[in-house]
């Protein structure tokens, strides 16, 4: 039997990746190494031995330090679940959205279930100016530019031009980034947000967190607490799933859609991979039982 040297890097108290490491550690042929990305730093003159002699290094990136692991295991030619090029793809919404848009290019029969929204960078330190520029192609959503930084992550909703001077204030401090904006576009409600790991794909629907506050007002909306339940995974959504797994490279991924008002219609807006996938009756077996097998095909 031959043992694998595994190096999982994630943030430890994340109650899905807890439950996938108990399981991996059972593997009598896994030697896992856990890593804490917000814990363990590294003199980078002296890597440790469980990462230098891994395997395979699989990452679920919560910050830089997880991308420099990234790029340690491609300078060093150690094989990754997601190699860094494919993960700083989905980091950065710009370079997602080149990417989005070419699989709906290259497989035009997706554009008779779903679309995908029109979508701009641009940059706000000029507040008059951005609002010159934004004003025909209200409402819109400003969302950070990077996915993965959780203290710098937004989506603001922009209906009407003084609402620009609003996500001023609430972000003074981040004015001088470039952020990306989508249309805003109509939807019912909710959001679908499909998990995929290997070939197996889950749905999970919950409220969308931008009508939430437009029907409540809220003053926080932690996404976290949103009610969500499972929903039935239709043909299209599958046969979308395999495709973006393809074209991007992406093995253990989620992504959400929203659905037009009264139409069977759905709008691809946002990707991410190694999701949370809270809502998901016992994931934690699924996401064990492929990483295993994937580490045993190695």
């Amino acid at each position: 039997m031959m043992i694998r040297n595994v190096v999982f890097s994630a943030r430890e108290d994340h109650e899905v990746i807890k439950g996938v490491i108990n399981q991996l550690e059972k593997l009598p042929d896994v030697n896992l190494h856990f890593h804490d990305p917000t814990k363990k730093f590294f003199n980078l003159s002296r890597m440790p031995r469980s990462i230098k002699e891994a395997d395979i290094i699989m990452v679920k990136v919560r910050n830089d330090c997880s991308i420099d692991l990234l790029h340690y295991a491609k300078t060093n030619n150690i094989p990754t679940l997601h190699d860094v090029d494919t993960v700083l793809m989905c980091k950065n919404k710009i370079s997602l959205d080149y990417a989005l848009r070419r699989v709906f290019k290259n497989h035009p029969q997706l554009s008779k279930k779903f679309s995908f929204p029109n979508s701009w960078n641009n940059n706000i330190t000029n507040v008059q100016k951005f609002k010159k520029w934004a004003l025909p192609k209200l409402p819109i959503v400003i969302k950070s530019h990077y996915q993965h930084d959780k203290y710098n992550r937004f989506n603001f909703l922009v209906r009407k031009i003084e609402e620009v001077d609003t996500f001023c204030n609430r972000y003074e401090h981040l004015l001088y980034y470039d952020v990306y904006i989508q249309k805003f576009i109509e939807c019912d409600g909710f959001e679908r947000k499909v998990y995929v790991i290997g070939d197996k794909v889950f749905g999970i629907i919950r409220e969308n967190p931008i009508y939430i506050y437009l029907s409540k007002k809220p003053d926080n909306i932690d996404v976290d607490t949103i009610k969500r339940k499972e929903f039935k995974i239709s043909e299209e959504i599958r046969d979308l799933a395999k495709i973006l797994s393809k074209e991007l490279n992406l093995k253990i991924f989620g992504f959400d859609l929203i659905k037009l008002i009264n139409k069977d219609r759905y709008y691809l807006i946002d990707l991410n991979d190694f999701p949370g996938f809270r809502g998901i009756k016992n994931v934690e077996n699924t996401l064990s039982s492929y990483l295993g097998e994937y580490i045993r095909n190695l």
